[in-house]
């Protein structure tokens, strides 16, 4: 997992607005900056024109530095045609990473504009759409104020260190970022988060916009959104199940770095069985109940501003898919989903918000008795190897649901620092 290091912001509608200076939002702004750089985090100003402030005494000082006295240190400045490409043409920002040694993972960019949307998917960055001084671009993370991007950056960026639990082993890669743990002896903090979780997940309710920007930084933080091609989220046990709106972080992420978000990528044909209900009625899960009840859909739609359907399946060999889930507990749902994006050629990532902990080991799928050979077309199993990874062997954080309870609280009554 990558640390935020840098932030870059435009001046345009973001720090200032042409031609006036809100004062009360300029305080906010300097705020902004001055906590970024209390906690290590470089802000970087960026512009395509040369902006000045008319001084007091009648005559002109660049914006950056009458922006840098406020903030009471230099504040690294470039300006597009100049020091770089404009900012939004390809590769504008890679001598501001060279410059400051970061890679793109390490990095968020703070605009309004659609030169900003360009800029920073050009440079890799998911854009935190600045609203305060206008609605000029529908893309991006929405912010209302400075304080709540550095709520954001606070209690979604910098509090988590790692994920929770996660597996590397060749062609099989699967993280989750906090215990599911509302009664848990071993991760007793879980019991803070792990019910708003759930029903942000479940029941659009709890605290859904806290969740989707953790999994969003995380995606991001971890360099994950910058190998995917494709993302789409898991969908719920019946067919006629809907997306849940904490998905949606998913879609902005992806099409911030430029992957096609596709929420009906994965098809459930048919209801599948609920695992805790089959668990309570005296049943067994199984990947069966998975594998059984899903295909991939030939004509899923592309989301964006125009949605429009595929005609022909879409081509995923050679590809990297981002799968998405909420709560993974033996692993049925993310391992189905990841033997059909691979008996379509594609390589997968595999995501939840929360693991189960316990003795709920995770169970991969090894060799098919039946290969899945069309998987645009409903299958039926005939049972498959699994191998069995240990879920406490893959604790990656044994301190996350210190961490993610900490985080949870704090975004809830966020303020700034005493000293800002």
């Amino acid at each position: 997992m990558h640390s935020l290091k840098g932030i870059v912001f435009s001046l345009s509608d973001v720090l200032a607005h042409k031609g006036s200076l809100d004062q009360a939002l300029l305080i906010e702004v300097v705020k902004l900056l001055r906590f970024l750089l209390a906690r290590g985090v470089q802000p970087v100003l960026i512009s395509n024109t040369t902006w000045v402030v008319n001084t007091a005494d009648g005559g002109q000082k660049p914006f950056q530095d009458y922006l840098a006295d406020l903030v009471g240190q230099a504040l690294p400045y470039y300006q597009g045609g100049k020091d770089i490409a404009y900012k939004q043409y390809k590769g504008a920002m890679q001598p501001i990473l060279d410059n400051f040694g970061w890679v793109a993972s390490e990095v968020f960019y703070v605009g309004n504009t659609h030169d900003d949307v360009k800029a920073a998917s050009n440079g890799g960055f998911p854009l935190l759409n600045a609203k305060w001084h206008g609605d000029n671009s529908p893309y991006g993370f929405e912010f209302a104020s400075p304080k709540e991007i550095a709520s954001f950056v606070d209690c979604c960026c910098l509090t988590p260190q790692q994920w929770f639990w996660g597996i590397e082993d060749g062609p099989l890669r699967v993280y989750s970022i906090a215990p599911f743990a509302e009664y848990s002896k071993a991760y007793p903090e879980g019991a803070i988060y792990s019910t708003d979780a759930k029903k942000a997940a479940k029941a659009d309710t709890g605290n859904i916009r806290f969740w989707g920007l953790l999994m969003a930084a995380r995606i991001h933080l971890s360099g994950i959104g910058t190998e995917v091609d494709f993302a789409a989220p898991y969908p719920g046990h019946k067919s006629a199940s809907q997306k849940t709106k904490l998905m949606n972080a998913v879609a902005v992420v992806s099409g911030s770095l430029r992957a096609r978000y596709l929420y009906d990528l994965i098809e459930r044909h048919c209801d599948a069985p609920k695992s805790q209900t089959l668990r309570t009625s005296g049943g067994t899960p199984s990947i069966d109940n998975q594998l059984n009840t899903i295909r991939l859909n030939p004509h899923a739609t592309m989301t964006g501003e125009k949605q429009r359907k595929y005609k022909n399946p879409p081509n995923l060999k050679g590809k990297t898919v981002l799968v998405v889930d909420d709560i993974c507990t033996q692993g049925y749902s993310l391992e189905a989903a990841r033997a059909f994006f691979e008996a379509a050629g594609a390589k997968v990532v595999l995501l939840s918000w929360l693991k189960t902990p316990g003795p709920n080991d995770y169970h991969a799928v090894g060799a098919l008795s039946a290969p899945i050979k069309k998987p645009f077309l409903p299958y039926t199993s005939s049972g498959c190897a699994h191998n069995v990874y240990s879920n406490s062997g893959n604790v990656l954080n044994a301190n996350a649901d210190n961490e993610i309870a900490e985080a949870y609280q704090k975004y809830a009554t966020w303020d700034w620092p005493a000293q800002m």
